[in-house]
């Protein structure tokens, strides 16, 4: 997995289809995630997916990442476009404004009665050099159509 996650940052690994939507992930999901590397740091805020036509999806991604050495904080936010490859995988690049590279996120939906969620996620942000940084992620739905 972590090859398919360095193979480009910026778009989804294949393209997407033009079929119908195979998981509608239209919403506000609440993100948390956390950078392994290079440094340790937790992420929390909201993933907004407000478009998805087909397969492709487009959003935007706003979280506060906070360094645990340091306690350091930022606020990191951008565009999100990406693809849901079938009913229980997607593939999105968030590109936030303050870095030149998108982050890639690999994920796997859980669509149930009690909560939507995308899990098992990993993401990795690459340089020209290789990677810069990775972890991973986890979102619930907060509100959907």
């Amino acid at each position: 997995m972590l090859a398919a996650l360095l193979w480009g940052c910026a778009a989804p690994v294949s393209p997407c289809g033009t079929g119908p939507v195979p998981v509608d992930l239209r919403g506000s999901w609440h993100y948390e995630g956390t950078q392994s590397s290079p440094s340790t740091a937790m992420l929390s805020g909201t993933l907004r997916i407000t478009s998805q036509p087909g397969q492709d999806f487009y959003g935007d991604l706003s979280v506060t990442e906070t360094d645990v050495g340091s306690g350091g904080v930022r606020d990191l936010s951008g565009a999100v476009t990406g693809c849901a490859l079938d009913a229980t995988s997607v593939d999105f690049g968030a590109l936030f404004t303050v870095e030149a590279a998108a982050r890639r996120h690999l994920g796997t939906v859980k669509m149930d009665v009690t909560m939507d969620s995308i899990t098992n996620g990993t993401w990795v942000e690459s340089g020209p050099s290789g990677p810069i940084a990775s972890g991973t992620f986890k979102s619930a739905r907060q509100s959907g159509p």
